[in-house]
């Protein structure tokens, strides 16, 4: 059932272990991954709606880093997909900068399960939500990161890219789709593809 798919990446087995057994009776299918890139990879192979992500994994498994390379991926890559991150040490800016970079929601180790259950829920329900309104009404949640002060151009240059890199994701990268759903013209994709760099 992939609806009920969850990814979850931490570099400690035993962790990963209990985590995705209390996962797996509760009825969820778990995929697991131990670091980055393998996280990456799995996401790449197919769509996961969940994501459980330690922050702090190697080799940078003192800070963040790792955390935030694979948050990063997800908010131009798969921005659909909710992330609830596993904060330890220094909770408060960890969480403050996962929420920055496009999580879902956090939690604090040591994880209870039932806290894990309630995170998890609420998040499935947003991704079913997300996607009933996308399917039914058309409407393509983003979020925008507006600097005040810098006027409104950097504002809807951010818009624009994140639009376009959206509906080329979800067309699998088809230009005559993308520019059907956006009411342009071939050429103006084209164009816009250009303007950002976007590739597949």
């Amino acid at each position: 059932m992939p609806e009920c798919l969850i990814l979850l990446v931490d570099d400690d087995p035993a962790l990963r272990g209990m985590l995705g057994f209390s996962l797996e009776m509760a009825g969820y299918q778990v995929v697991e991954a131990e670091s980055r890139a393998k996280a990456i990879l799995c996401l790449q192979s197919q769509s996961i709606p969940v994501v459980v992500l330690d922050m702090g994994m190697p080799p940078h498994e003192h800070t963040i880093t790792e955390g935030i390379a694979v948050l990063d991926w997800l908010a131009v890559n798969q921005v659909q997909t909710k992330v609830i991150v596993l904060t330890g040490q220094d909770s408060d800016g960890s969480s403050y900068q996962a929420l920055k970079h496009g999580a879902f929601d956090f939690l604090e180790k040591p994880i209870s399960t039932e806290s894990l259950l309630l995170s998890m829920k609420r998040a499935f329900l947003f991704y079913g939500n997300q996607e009933a309104l996308k399917d039914r009404e058309g409407v393509q949640k983003m979020q925008i990161d507006a600097i005040l002060g810098e006027g409104v151009k950097s504002i809807r240059n951010q818009a624009e890219e994140k639009l376009i890199r959206q509906v080329l994701v979800d067309t699998d990268f088809n230009v005559h789709e993308t520019a059907r759903r956006l009411g342009l013209k071939r050429e103006n994709v084209y164009y816009l593809i250009n303007k950002y760099g976007l590739q597949r």
